[in-house]
């Protein structure tokens, strides 16, 4: 058997090369040798070997199994570093409104330096041990966790070992107005999050878009910065973005749906109906009267309608020709702009029909209006 903590002459790439494995150590794959040890009968502790650097407080994915490296790793030595890691036999939840789970090394026992032996803790408490880092250590006094069947409480907390948070805690009483038993929550209910989604609006145009706003509340008090995540119920009708942009893309109902990202049974839906991009049906037509008497002043109006509905009218040019498309002496225009045009019946006497025309500029449009100059009499 090789003995990866004593010098070896052998290279150790080639070691790693050969009965070396990739383990996950904090997300990351890395090559490396793990052996048995005898340090201790009571625990199953490794020892761990590989040319990546190493710290105490690391987690290894190994087996299938967190474990956590327990000893200081004294820098690299004859090429390689070394610890030894221990597997984290009690993963526990705390409750910090969002629950976490951590691995952990739970012990009903300490080793004492001054003796060198382990000492049994009483019965009532444990030491658990975790990886120090930025989540753990939110970790306060006083915070409650469900592990073994029985409620514990933070008493103490111990940073001393650079990598490695251990806990001091002491059992607890369930209170079972707030404690999930089953699910090993701890004040499951002390906490509410509330997800509302603000927006009134309950359509929207196809090819638009519709900004969601979204609060979150925790027992009734405003909170920001709580990561939010969304999701459609349906993305050929409308999809939406990680920061709640709603984009109509097909006719339909659709619903739309915002929840806390660390607490996803924590949302709120909102139920949007897609309408048709509608067609334009713009319309031109002259309004005013039907006839006017020789010498007399009128003036018509134009109106312009898209799908019944009246909107702004266009630059336009008036004309007037004969019946036939001719020019005609019957009337001539005093005055025009884009919405009107006054006429003046001739004073030759002469009466019959004329048409007023009004025409879009863009030449899209024309309206044609057949009026009929009388006699005085």
């Amino acid at each position: 058997m090789i003995n990866l903590f004593q010098s070896n002459p052998d290279d150790f790439q080639y070691i790693l090369d050969t009965i070396g494995q990739n383990v996950q150590i904090n997300n990351q794959s890395v090559k490396v040798v793990i052996s048995n040890t005898t340090l201790s009968t009571d625990v199953d502790d490794k020892k761990i070997s590989t040319l990546t650097p190493i710290e105490r407080g690391d987690i290894v994915h190994y087996n299938n199994e967190d474990w956590l490296i327990i000893s200081e790793v004294n820098g690299q030595r004859n090429g390689r570093y070394r610890a030894f890691m221990r597997v984290c036999d009690y993963p526990i939840k705390i409750n910090f409104g969002i629950v976490k789970e951590f691995p952990a090394i739970v012990d009903g026992r300490v080793f004492d330096v001054e003796t060198g032996q382990y000492m049994t803790l009483p019965a009532s408490k444990i030491l658990v041990t975790l990886q120090e880092n930025q989540e753990t250590l939110e970790i306060e006094a006083g915070q409650r966790f469900i592990k073994m069947g029985r409620a514990w409480k933070v008493e103490a907390i111990d940073r001393t070992h650079k990598g490695l948070l251990r806990l001091w805690c002491k059992q607890d009483q369930f209170n079972s107005a707030v404690d999930d038993v089953e699910n090993e929550i701890a004040d499951a209910r002390k906490y509410v999050y509330v997800v509302d989604i603000t927006n009134t609006e309950t359509t929207i145009q196809q090819e638009n878009t519709l900004q969601l706003n979204v609060s979150v509340t925790l027992n009734g008090q405003s909170v920001s910065g709580m990561a939010i995540t969304f999701s459609s119920s349906d993305t050929n009708i409308a999809t939406v973005d990680t920061s709640g942009l709603v984009t109509a893309v097909n006719p339909g109902t659709v619903t739309i749906t915002a929840a806390l990202a660390e607490k996803s049974d924590v949302k709120d839906t909102i139920t949007l109906t897609v309408e048709a991009v509608q067609q334009d049906n713009y319309v031109l037509t002259i309004v005013g009267d039907p006839d006017m008497r020789v010498t007399q002043t009128k003036t018509w109006n134009a109106v312009l309608t898209n799908n019944g509905q009246q909107v702004s009218m266009q630059p336009a040019t008036w004309s007037i020709t004969n019946t036939t498309g001719g020019t005609t002496d019957l009337v001539t225009i005093t005055n025009q702009s884009n919405k009107s045009c006054t006429l003046k019946a001739n004073s030759n006497n002469k009466t019959g029909y004329f048409k007023l025309i009004c025409t879009l500029n863009d030449g899209s449009l024309t309206s044609e209006k057949q009026i009929l100059v009388k006699s005085l009499i």
